[in-house]
């Protein structure tokens, strides 16, 4: 693979500040990208205003700044894109795989995934919203794909994943087609935590139905705090701009398994890193303690 093939990105969601399981995902990412002479993107996944806080796509951007990430060209916003999204959906449309979902949340508590009580309803054209139904798309096959640290994997349909809502009942693209599109759009490495496999398994199924390029993968393990929960907004992680840069830094690149480094200036660590930077030593479980 030649520098100019290499494209990798982090994709972080406005719902907070970024915290060290963001770092760990950012620093993976960026790692892998530039130690192999590729480019490296930032995109806000902002496609889910009402989980969205209040200028956090202006301090996640300061908080990457912040710990010396520089990122190539503008940072792409999901919100721009939704033109991209509906003619995707069309594509679906035509295939013939949506379908109306009028189940409630209530009607399916006991079903690890959906259990495809709507998929009757198939539509010809995309319906206008009416706040009373989700678009889903019909998923009716196995998925397989190999990952560069957590090795072979398999997705079965029923046991793994559902049907997939394309379109919320407020209106909003879902978060599997978003990424899906975006994700086929020019990246060719995805690296992020392990906790997303499953959703990978469903964007994989989306880009082969609407016939995408699929992206190499590769899921780092997800940090867990002292009660074994893993860090995110739900779980308070501490925002990473309340911590000392060079220090969290050298945690984060211990935490991936990396040969120690010794510097004393972020300038200098990164330098080293992307040097010193292999995939293959990132351990392959699903989390461990930070």
């Amino acid at each position: 693979m030649t520098s100019a093939d290499y494209v990798g990105r982090f994709a972080p969601s406005p719902t907070g500040h970024l915290h060290f399981g963001s770092l760990l995902a950012a620093m993976a990412s960026y790692c892998d990208a530039r130690s192999q002479g590729g480019s490296w993107l930032v995109r806000i996944d902002d496609i889910d205003p009402p989980r969205a806080m209040p200028c956090a796509t202006t301090l996640i951007p300061r908080s990457l700044i912040r710990y010396g990430f520089q990122w190539d060209g503008e940072i792409v916003f999901q919100s721009a894109r939704t033109q991209l999204y509906q003619q995707h959906l069309l594509s679906l449309c035509k295939k013939n795989v949506l379908f109306l979902c009028h189940c409630t949340r209530k009607e399916l508590i006991g079903h690890a995934n959906y259990p495809g009580t709507c998929r009757q309803h198939r539509v010809e054209k995309i319906p206008e919203p009416n706040g009373q139904s989700a678009l889903r798309v019909l998923i009716n096959a196995n998925v397989a794909f190999d990952d560069l640290i957590q090795g072979p994997q398999s997705f079965i349909v029923g046991a793994h994943f559902g049907d997939t809502v394309v379109v919320r009942r407020d209106d909003l693209f879902s978060y599997a087609l978003c990424c899906a599109v975006d994700d086929a759009d020019g990246i060719s490495h995805v690296i992020r935590g392990s906790d997303l496999l499953p959703t990978t398994g469903v964007q994989v199924r989306l880009m082969q139905l609407l016939g995408l390029n699929i992206p190499t993968y590769a899921h780092i393990p997800v940090a867990l705090n002292a009660d074994q929960q893993k860090l995110s907004k739900q779980t308070l992680a501490d925002p990473i701009d309340e911590m000392p840069v060079l220090p969290t830094l050298l945690r984060a690149w211990q935490f991936l398994g990396q040969t120690e480094l010794n510097v004393h200036s972020v300038e200098s660590f990164w330098q080293a890193a992307i040097a010193a930077w292999r995939l293959s030593r990132v351990p392959n479980c699903q989390s461990q303690e930070q």
